[in-house]
Order: structure tokens, then sequence, then C-alpha cells
């Protein structure tokens, strides 16, 4: 995998550059210099140090709790193509992008609204409201501006976000904003035959029924305010109701997910799920999946139950979230064709 010889680099390089008669060398330059052969030995030695660790660190990880046969299961269901990753702000965040709570909190400051009041909104998980807010607070077009600098520009990717090509090759969900998964795919000669953007998630069956590689993006893009979703009056606007948003969710949902990167917090997205499951019933729906960072050990079984009400089963993991999602993604791709 190409893209983590920029790893390399920085592990070669770790002990500082290499001078010679007042000439500075890298260490990486000098081994890829001296021969092709030795500088592809040594990273594939590398690579399956790496891996090696990843395992462990993953083993350790499904060793917790309830962890280690819902991962087998969820395993099962991955070496059978039916898999479609949920993508989060999670995954987006080492690149540089600001979590949806910094974005709003940073631009709060740019408004003269309480922090209190907004604060209460935020603990509540009401932040499309909070959106709303800081949108109604500001001049004509400001909001947008910035929702376009932050989510709109492109930076250089890190982070487990380039393991997705690898392992999921016909669809991804996500809500976030920006390009990266797009540029991820397209780097390895994967992109994608059809975006769907906003509302139109809906006809994510008729695109995979075509044998289409296709990106949801649930919330629509940074730089374009036509499928756009991050305001209450957006919200409003793509659902009029709450029929509506569970035709799209119950669509993009008709095969198990699985959410990578997404704080799973009640929002629109949940309940729907939840209703779904209500009048559906649990066994007659598919079962998703969740790589989810534990926070507070004491709110787990609460968040459990939450999640189990919309038919999401948490993988929990407890350390660094880039670590973790690494390890547990290598686990996912062992023995994987």
């Amino acid at each position: 995998m190409d893209y983590l010889k920029l790893q390399f680099h920085d592990f070669l390089n770790e002990q500082g550059e290499v001078k010679i008669a007042g000439h500075t060398f890298y260490r990486d330059m000098i081994l890829r210099d001296l021969g092709g052969e030795g500088y592809q030995l040594a990273f594939n030695e590398w690579l399956q140090q790496r891996q090696e660790e990843n395992l462990s660190r993953a083993d350790e990880i499904l060793s917790r709790y309830d962890n280690e046969g819902r991962f087998r299961k969820l395993k099962e269901i991955h070496q059978r193509g039916a898999i479609i990753p949920f993508v989060g702000a999670g995954l987006s965040i080492p690149s540089g992008y600001a979590s949806w709570t910094g974005f709003l909190y940073r631009v709060l400051s740019e408004t003269r609204i309480s922090k209190s009041d907004f604060d209460a909104l935020i603990t509540d998980g009401l932040y499309e409201d909070a959106a709303q807010i800081l949108f109604d607070n500001l001049p004509n077009g400001y909001f947008l501006e910035q929702v376009e600098n932050e989510f709109g520009t492109k930076r250089e990717i890190t982070g487990p976000v380039q393991r997705l090509p690898y392992l999921f090759k016909n669809a991804v969900i996500t809500t976030n904003f920006d390009s990266i998964i797009s540029e991820c795919y397209a780097n390895i000669a994967l992109c994608f035959d059809k975006e769907l953007l906003g509302a139109d998630a809906q006809y994510l069956p008729r695109e995979l029924g075509e044998n289409k590689r296709v990106l949801v993006k649930l919330h629509g893009e940074a730089d374009s305010s036509r499928h756009r979703i991050f305001t209450k009056s957006e919200y409003e606007q793509h659902y009029s109701n709450q029929s509506f948003l569970e035709n799209v969710i119950e669509a993009i949902s008709n095969r198990t997910l699985l959410f990578i990167g997404c704080s799973l917090s009640v929002d629109r997205t949940i309940q729907a799920l939840t209703n779904i499951v209500q009048r559906k019933g649990s066994e007659n729906v598919p079962r998703h999946y969740a790589l989810l960072q534990l926070r507070n050990e004491d709110e787990r079984l609460t968040r459990r139950d939450v999640l189990a009400a919309a038919n999401i089963y948490p993988i929990w993991y407890s350390d660094d979230h880039n670590d973790c999602i690494e390890a547990l993604l290598e686990k996912l791709a062992e023995g994987v064709n």
C-alpha cells in the first residue's frame, strides 16, 4: 500500500539526518538511491512488523467486553462483501479538518451569542439547532463561507481513512462535507461511478443493483448549498417530514453498515434507524456495527441500549482513536482477498 510509504520514511528518518562533508542527507533518500530492491525489502519488513503490531493491538481490543464474538460475525459478513462503511468526521480529523463541535465553537467566537446557551445545545446533541443559531446571528453568507473555508479545501490526507479503498469496493456512505474519501479512492484508480448527495441517497439500492461504485454524501458537500444539510432549516428543507427521512435511511441501510469515526449521538439518523426497527422488528432489518470509542466506562451500558434500539452493535475501544481504528481495520482485512 503506497500510502504507507510516507509513514515508512518517517520511521527511517526518526534518528535524524545523515551529515557528510557539510551536506545533509535523509535516510529514506539514501536507501532509495542505493538500490530499489534494498528499499523494497526494507519497506516490506517494516510493513510486516507494522501489521503484526496492529494485529496484536486489535487482539487486545477484542479481548474486552463482548467485542470478540461480535467482530468475528462482522468479519464473516465482510468476507461476503456485504458491508458498507458509514464514515464520520473522526476519519477526517487526522487530516486537519475540524470536528463538528470544534467547527461550531470556532464560528461561535465570531458571534454575540451567549456561550452558556450554546453549550446547552451542544450538551443535548442539538447540533443542527446550534448551527442554525450561528447562521441566523451572522451576516448573510458568512456561515456558508466558513463552512466552505473549513471543509471545502483540500489537505494532505493522513490516517486510517486511506485504508478504506482496500477494504470496501462497492459503496461508502458519509456525513462529511470534505472530499477525502473521493481522493483516497481516486489515488488507487478506484474512482466512484456515482455520487449521491443529500436525499438522493434513496437511490443507492438502484445504483448498487447496476454494479456501480457509489459514494453517498448524506449531508451534501461544503461548496454547494443545493444539497448541503447542516442547519435546522436545511434539514427541514430536504426532509420535509420524518417519514421521508426514514425512507432515505431505510434505503441506505438495507445492507449491513459499519460506522467508523462516528460519535453516534442521538441524531436524526439514529432516531430514524430506531423508528425503522420499531416498525419492522429487529429480526427483519440488517444488523449494523460500529467501531466506537468509549470515553466513559460508566456510560457504556446506557449507550449500548440506545444503539441496540437502532440495531447497531458496538465494538468498543478506549485508547488512541487513530491507532485503534487502524488496528481493527487491519484485523478486518486479515485473510481476506
